[in-house]
């Protein structure tokens, strides 16, 4: 009986051990959206570089995996995969996914061509106006209900490449995007003279403050998300978030 029961103890306190042991490696879905993200990118891009440092500072490993944005979020939603980044919050996102902190706020702009130029002044200057817009992404947001009672029209693409090029094509009339990666955009996929006619609306800019959005299926998300908070935390301080993140969180300009 004494036997049976040291046994029995020997076991409980495996499980035990089993079951507080930390996740020592993640899994994230990524995508193509430079110079943030890219799979072509050292690092995988100057996002991806910051969340394996912060994950880095706690101890953590990542293994990224590349999709189109649609089903990296459709991936992390149904915990094939830990989670996805860098993503705005919204209603449903929070409903969906655990959210962490926020990683940085970046400002979104009014892209135009000035073969096709825009003025605007307030919000509904853009009725009548088709707007270009990418897949899963939650810009041009504020446009919500123009686009509902059909007063602007959305033409969806899955990649920023398309995206302005169908601007400098004049097939949409504006385009909402990061002012850092909206110029990347244009300097990586349009041609010198193309690129010469882009600009941007200095009204009705729009502040995004970007999160790491972890699966709610994903049996350690909660101490994902805490891990994540402390990394950020610590390379803050220590200098690394400036050194990998600071010139891409400031607009770049074509001239």
């Amino acid at each position: 009986m004494r036997m049976f029961f040291v046994q029995l103890f020997i076991f409980l306190f495996a499980a035990t051990a089993v079951a507080d042991e930390k996740p020592t490696k993640i899994r994230l879905t990524n995508g193509e959206w430079a110079p943030y993200q890219s799979q072509d990118l050292p690092g995988y891009g100057v996002s991806s570089q910051l969340v394996t440092k912060a994950f880095e500072a706690v101890g953590i490993d990542v293994e990224y995996g590349f999709f189109p944005w649609n089903r990296a979020m459709l991936l992390v939603e149904q915990g094939a995969w830990d989670g996805t980044f860098m993503w705005v919050l919204t209603p449903e996102r929070e409903r969906l996914y655990l959210a962490s902190d926020p990683l940085f706020v970046l400002r979104e702009v009014i892209f135009y061509s000035k073969d096709n130029p825009v003025e605007a002044k307030e919000l509904k200057d853009l009725n009548g106006k088709v707007m270009g817009a990418l897949d899963s992404s939650a810009f041009g947001q504020q446009f919500a209900p123009l686009i509902d009672d059909g007063s602007i029209i959305v033409a969806r693409v899955p990649n920023n490449q398309q995206l302005f090029q169908m601007l400098a094509m004049g097939r949409v009339d504006f385009v909402p995007e990061l002012e850092t990666s909206g110029y990347e955009a244009a300097l990586a996929h349009l041609t010198e003279d193309q690129q010469k006619r882009i600009g941007h609306l200095e009204r009705l800019t729009y502040p995004w403050s970007y999160h790491l959005l972890i699966s709610r299926q994903t049996e350690h998300g909660p101490y994902f998300v805490d891990a994540f908070n402390r990394g950020m935390q610590i390379i803050r301080a220590n200098g690394e978030f400036d050194r990998i993140i600071g010139p891409y969180i400031r607009p770049r300009s074509l001239n």
